[in-house]
């Protein structure tokens, strides 16, 4: 296609722009200017990202449209200004403007009136902030769960020396608050006050002794900001409690299960006509991780919170408690130890078949059951299946560690060899001992249950014949069957904050089909029933490995085994001696299964970290880094 240029002459444009040209010169035909400079801009940074060099014709497009599309905003920017100051003009005056009116006659517009009319003009129809990210830096926790400490809590920090002997509870007490200028407040008709008792040590804390009397003289001391009460621990009426919100900083992670597999409701009509519904669910897990029901924090709060009582609001991350100050700081120090940043596990996994020639160039590294290093761990057992069906379907399995520099190079030589196929290369990030999956692949469904059902068709009305007809209908809810790739991971971080472990259940199915079973034949008619066929080849192990090693695993994936028979012409196919001039090939050709699974701990701001080991006597560093992808 072509255009006329300034000088006359034509230049040719390239065509896989023809149609949004032509949409451009529709648009301005009809005078929409604002939706031409849009597609010409949009097709001008199209052909922008683009390697090769520009086209000059999609320049050209561009900068016409923009001119005229700007000289269009500036005409009726003028002439709403020319509208709006007709209405100020001499020349149709109201007597509001006659009287009030201040405008210099016979002037050009002001500049103050220019420029509203253009800032009305470039004011978006969108907020300013709309798909805009906002960046906070903050140098502390947004919220602070804990309670400021009033003067008498830190009081009873105060370390004191007492020597009485034989001197009534009360006096003891009002004595010390005395000599420290602790204000105590107490019924001294109090049976325990009547109670001797004999003190001598030296630089006890406070708190420590006032425990001591709490838990012997059956007395509660509630310590307020300004005051401590002493009442009757037997009258529960006389606890003073108080009730608190608690906002976390890093919120709750409901527990550890995947999505029910199977849900069943069971009713029960009671005597009285009461139904009572029972829902069991069948969740899905691969690993005894020993998940709770409900998140650890909450399990503690049960546990060791004594208050009368408290809630939790999951949507807004926030604990209501109601007690005592000192249960109510008993909440607190669990929250502080439970409110913290959960750690978290990279994980990255590569499944590759290989050659039988690239499996044997790798060397030592890959040798059968070999550990390296100490560090590899042979298949172990966590699934329940038992020891000696690890590994099971995986002819010559092994599993090995490397760090990351080894796994570069070793990845590097399988691409050099050009005969590896890579099946799948999955990521996700874990958080510290909660199981995870990875599935990749084709789902297919299938019927495990049939019925067989008949029906009676009678004829016409002449014939009074009846037939009965027999199928096999499929019974229940079908079952599902994937082919592809599947890794099961549980990663938990170790006390170190170094090493990493590792459970691990990859699993490989190929050549998925749905084959005829049985056949099932009734009279004239017959019928098939279709299960699934596959091969499989599936791994258990557990390993320890550190933040940035990988894991291989790996074994015989399939065999291909083939026969080739070569002879010479005529004289191949003469009986008896005809053997003498031929030559049977048989050649076995194995394709290995590797699986990659790299483990990298994960910083609380998202950076992968890996720790380098520095000589005897110095102290462990670590690289925060993020990790370039094999």
């Amino acid at each position: 296609m072509e255009y006329q240029n300034s000088k006359g002459s034509k230049a040719d444009y390239n065509l896989k722009y023809d149609d949004e040209f032509k949409q451009i010169f529709s648009l301005a035909n009809r005078g929409l200017w604002e939706q031409a400079e849009s597609l010409a801009t949009e097709v001008h940074n199209r052909e922008s990202a683009s390697t090769g060099p520009m086209d000059p014709s999609v320049e050209r497009i561009y900068r016409w449209v923009s001119k005229q599309a700007r000289m269009v905003r500036d005409q009726a920017l003028e002439d709403k200004i020319r509208q709006i100051d007709s209405k100020n003009s001499v020349f149709s005056p109201s007597i509001q403007s006659l009287v009030t009116d201040q405008t210099d006659r016979g002037l050009p517009p002001r500049k103050d009136l220019r420029d509203a009319v253009q800032q009305i003009e470039s004011t978006p129809y969108v907020p300013a902030s709309f798909n805009k990210t906002m960046t906070i830096l903050r140098s502390s926790e947004m919220f602070d769960f804990t309670t400021q400490q009033g003067r008498m809590a830190r009081e009873l920090d105060k370390e004191i020396s007492v020597k009485m002997d034989d001197v009534d509870l009360e006096t003891i007490i009002f004595e010390i608050g005395d000599k420290e200028e602790v204000n105590f407040v107490a019924d001294r008709s109090l049976e325990a006050f009547k109670q001797k008792l004999s003190v001598n040590f030296q630089k006890v804390r406070l708190g420590e002794f006032l425990e001591y009397i709490q838990r012997n003289f059956s007395l509660q001391f509630q310590v307020g900001d300004d005051l401590i009460w002493i009442v009757d621990g037997k009258d529960e009426t006389k606890t003073i409690e108080e009730t608190r919100i608690y906002r976390l900083r890093k919120g709750f992670i409901l527990p550890a299960i995947f999505g029910a597999d199977e849900i069943t409701k069971t009713e029960t009509r009671q005597k009285n006509g009461d139904v009572v519904t029972v829902t069991n669910q069948k969740a899905k897990s691969f690993v005894r991780d020993g998940a709770a029901g409900a998140p650890a924090i909450e399990n503690a709060i049960k546990k060791f919170f004594n208050g009368s009582s408290w809630e939790i609001d999951y949507e807004r991350n926030i604990i209501l408690a109601t007690g005592t100050r000192e249960q109510l700081a008993v909440l607190e120090r669990i929250i502080e130890e439970y409110d913290r940043h959960l750690q978290q596990v990279f994980i990255e996994a590569r499944f590759i078949t290989v050659s039988e020639a690239a499996f044997m160039q790798l060397g030592a590294l890959w040798e059968t059951g070999r550990k390296v290093g100490g560090e590899g761990q042979n298949p172990s057992d966590f699934l329940g299946f038992g020891p000696e069906n690890v590994g099971a379907g995986m002819q010559e399995t092994f599993t090995s560690v490397l760090d990351r520099d080894n796994l570069s190079v070793t990845l590097t030589a399988l691409e050099q060899e050009g005969e590896t196929q890579t099946l799948s290369a999955p990521r996700l990030t874990l958080i510290n001992n909660l199981p995870a999956t990875i599935s990749d692949g084709k789902v297919q469904y299938y019927y495990e249950e049939y019925q067989v059902t008949q029906s009676i068709q009678s004829g016409d009305a002449s014939s009074n014949l009846v037939s009965l007809n027999t199928s096999l209908v499929p019974k229940g809810a079908p079952k599902s069957i994937n082919s592809g790739v599947k890794l099961d991971v549980l990663a938990s971080i170790g006390g170190d904050g170094q090493s990493i472990y590792l459970a691990l259940s990859p699993e490989v199915n190929q050549d998925v089909k749905i084959v005829t079973f049985a056949e099932v034949t009734d009279g004239n008619k017959s019928f098939e029933i279709k299960l699934p066929e596959l091969r499989t080849q599936s791994l258990a192990t557990r390993v320890i490995v550190q933040s940035g090693q990988t894991v291989v695993m790996g074994g015989v994936l399939e065999r291909e085994q083939s026969t080739y028979v070569e002879s010479v012409p005529i004289l191949g196919k003469i009986p008896f001696v005809g053997s003498a001039f031929r030559r049977r090939t048989e050649i076995d050709k194995p394709r290995y299964l590797l699986i990659f699974v790299t483990a990298t701990l994960v910083s609380e701001s998202g950076e992968f970290l890996r720790y380098d080991e520095l000589p005897q006597g110095d102290p462990l560093s670590f690289n925060r880094t993020s990790l370039a992808p094999y």
